[in-house]
């Protein structure tokens, strides 16, 4: 999400504005590398809301807690649903590997009605999250190597300077795994957050759109507060609304395993406040 959410969802901070200017002469794969590295601390913690609009303009609204916490050798992800009812219990483990080890990104769904765990692969990862117009895929974190890039210019975003770059996938295995056989993505000069992203289809139609709707610095880290996508096509749109965020937390270990979504999280496990509704 991050991704998209760290949209979509990264340690280089681009502060002063000597620094800024050192960094006009980026070609689109630092600019990409300095996105995926980008400051996030070393842990995060935050309650989400998932909102849902459907072509008619109906809304459903769906809460979880997000957390993530950096390794030696990836980066680890945890959600767990709370609200409504029909999808409490329900939690994700995401796995993300340093892009030089050359593994894939690993994503694990766990179902308390079935209660069974299971990997979303690589043929999956075209789905919907949640029934949400993120997919699967968009949840992975932003890789250099899985797509050639083109430094197209420079525009503006919400006053923001950004770079504007075109991304092509690296290998047919790519394009099968999003089916996205283009994408064309707006990323801040400043704190390189990713501003807005357009997806392309195999037949060159715009098919949906990521933007960042609002920013705001939180223990002294540029965060997305609000993201949002458009399908196009489908005529829907989702919200992913970031409230209570954390960083540089004490996270348990154990939050971080299949084990955990399949236990749930409890009260007591994150600290500083309390997880209300479960």
């Amino acid at each position: 999400m991050l991704r998209m959410f760290k949209g979509l969802t990264a340690a280089v901070v681009i502060l002063a504005g000597g620094a800024a200017s050192a960094a006009e002469s980026l070609n689109a794969d630092e600019i990409i590398r300095m996105t995926r590295d980008r400051n996030d601390g070393h842990s995060f913690l935050s309650e989400v809301s998932l909102i849902l609009h459907d072509k008619k303009g109906n809304t459903r609204v769906r809460d979880f807690t997000y957390l993530q916490k950096d390794y030696a050798d990836s980066d680890k992800f945890s959600m767990f649903f709370t609200t409504p009812n029909d999808v409490r219990g329900v939690a994700f483990h995401i796995e993300n590997p340093h892009e030089a080890q050359g593994s894939e990104d690993s994503q694990w769904m766990y179902l308390p009605v079935s209660r069974q765990t299971r990997r979303i692969s690589t043929t999956d990862k075209r789905g919907s999250f949640m029934g949400s117009d993120y997919s699967y895929a968009d949840l992975d974190k932003i890789r250099v190597n899985d797509y050639q890039q083109t430094l197209l210019g420079e525009e503006q975003v919400l006053g923001r300077d950004c770079y504007v770059l075109e991304r092509v996938p690296a290998s047919p295995e790519v394009l099968t795994k999003t089916g996205y056989n283009k994408l064309k993505i707006w990323i801040d000069k400043q704190n390189f957050l990713v501003m807005r992203q357009d997806f392309f289809d195999v037949k060159g139609v715009n098919i949906k759109q990521m933007r960042t709707k609002q920013v705001a610095t939180v223990d002294k880290i540029d965060s997305i507060m609000l993201s949002e996508t458009e399908h196009f096509i489908d005529g829907t749109r989702s919200e992913m609304r970031f409230k209570q965020l954390q960083y540089n937390l004490e996270l348990d270990d154990r939050l971080f395993t299949q084990t955990a979504i399949r236990r749930g999280l409890k009260s007591g496990d994150v600290p500083k406040f309390a997880v209300s509704s479960l």
